[in-house]
């Protein structure tokens, strides 16, 4: 059956709600908390009609309807669909759907909704005929939200809800923590969040590439040095460690240092001092440390290519960020926020994303992750000049990539929605087997609700 029409949402989905459509106090029912990942002040819906995919950014006081009829904000010609048959609505970090009496029912979860109204999380799916709707959250840019404000932020899968609602939790400790994930994935991204969220927010956020100084100016770089240290030192400067004093400190690609720096670091992090080079005295640091790698730390260990004391020094928490090709919803959002910023440096409108463009990002399996999709959306806009972009101004890396049978992606396989659906349904099983069945502390691990999660054990023939 054709699924129907996506008409082109205006460029602002704010509209006042008409006076023909139910009213719904939006703090008069119960439900869960939410967004429940405290995304701030951008929030999207991800749309999805067959092969149409739009992304819709959902204001604060902006009210979406859903229906047949021209005057709804999302106009789906269709007959499942009724002449009004859904609105989502913001308010503040409160996100919420109501059925507006609709023929068929409006699904969020899996659930039937039938003229009532219930809150939303981050993730969650909300379906009116074969119209689908993911709720999403991004921080484009720095100042653009006051709580998710690391640039680049997304929050959209099930599993980046639950990264986030960790970074939240840890953003409230001291302690050290090591964020794992391939290069490209956003780990950078994670530590500045965990900085903003936590009291240090007002003090420095220190960024130090482990991989990008070679080892003669390491150590410099890091400890700082006194005048006269070595031939050229003609001032006294300060180091890394000694800049964060006050705030963050990320040690990225901390598994690429030298034993040498590695015993050194070991030193000033249990010390929380510094010896300049050069100098007879240590200087006192007050900084949180945050660690990054794309190594299997645990393998280094055991191979002795890094210190077993170090690893466990600096993974007082390990967090682990899902590769791009695991979280597939985020990549028509990403998409969508870079082509955005891309035009927007280029003095041209907002673009628009083929469909062939949005099918070829949802086939390629992004080995480079969220860089590698930056960078592919930059040449895109580019070429595009203002028009419509489409697959043929993705670059040639990315297309080969989904021609060539032995890549090694996904769309070699021809059967994405499978695999991702076999990965959700393994998570989800691990996460009972690890909670002993206990749905709701299972559900809240995987960064969903329970009745999420019950629907998703339907879905999949999963028994606790």
């Amino acid at each position: 059956m054709d699924p129907g029409r996506l008409t082109e949402p205006p460029e602002s989905c704010a509209r006042e709600t008409r006076g023909e459509l139910p009213s719904t106090d939006v703090d008069a029912f119960e439900g869960e908390p939410p967004l429940d990942v405290d995304a701030g002040t951008r929030t999207y819906l991800i749309a999805r009609l067959g092969d149409d995919t739009r992304v819709i950014d959902l204001i604060d006081g902006a009210d979406v309807t859903i229906g047949r009829d021209p005057t709804s904000t999302v106009v789906v010609d269709n007959s499942r669909v009724s002449r009004h048959h859904a609105r989502l609505w913001r308010r503040g970090e409160s996100v919420g759907v109501e059925d507006l009496a609709s023929r068929n029912g409006t699904k969020v979860n899996g659930a039937v909704l039938r003229m009532a109204a219930r809150s939303l999380l981050g993730g969650d799916t909300v379906e009116v005929g074969a119209l689908q709707l993911v709720l999403a959250a991004a921080s484009p840019g720095p100042t653009s939200a006051p709580q998710l404000e690391a640039e680049g932020a997304v929050v959209a899968d099930h599993a980046m809800v639950e990264v986030f609602r960790i970074a939240r939790r840890l953003a409230a400790t001291p302690t050290t923590v090591l964020i794992l994930g391939e290069t490209g994935v956003g780990k950078e991204v994670v530590a500045e969040q965990i900085h903003r969220w936590s009291e240090r927010a007002r003090g420095p956020f220190v960024r130090l590439n482990c991989a990008s100084l070679p080892e003669t100016l390491l150590e410099s770089e890091i400890f700082g040095y006194e005048r006269g240290a070595f031939t050229g030192a003609d001032r006294r400067k300060v180091g890394y460690l000694e800049a964060a004093n006050g705030g963050t400190l990320l040690l990225d690609e901390i598994g690429e240092l030298s034993p040498t720096m590695q015993a050194k670091l070991l030193r000033a992090l249990e010390n929380r001092s510094v010896p300049r080079v050069g100098g007879t005295q240590e200087v006192a640091v007050d900084a949180r440390f945050i660690c990054a790698t794309h190594r299997d730390l645990r393998a280094d260990v055991a191979a002795g290519r890094f210190r077993q004391d170090l690893y466990y020094r600096v993974s007082g928490f390990t967090l682990k960020i899902p590769p791009l090709r695991e979280r597939p919803t985020e990549v028509t959002l990403l998409a969508d926020l870079f082509a955005r910023e891309f035009a927007r440096r280029l003095g041209s409108g907002a673009p628009r994303l083929g469909r062939d463009v949005t099918a070829a990002l949802l086939r390629h399996a992004w080995p480079g992750n969220v860089r590698e999709l930056r960078n592919a959306i930059e040449h895109a806009v580019i070429l595009s000049e203002g028009a419509p972009i489409g697959a043929k101004h993705l670059p040639e890396t990315v297309l080969e990539a989904q021609s060539d049978p032995s890549a090694g992606s996904l769309a070699a396989s021809g059967a994405i929605r499978n695999q991702l659906a076999d990965l959700e349904k393994r998570r989800i099983e691990e996460a009972l087997q690890t909670e002993g069945g206990n749905q709701t502390r299972a559900a809240k691990s995987l960064g969903m609700s329970r009745r999420n999660l019950v629907y998703k054990m339907g879905k999949y023939g999963i028994k606790s």
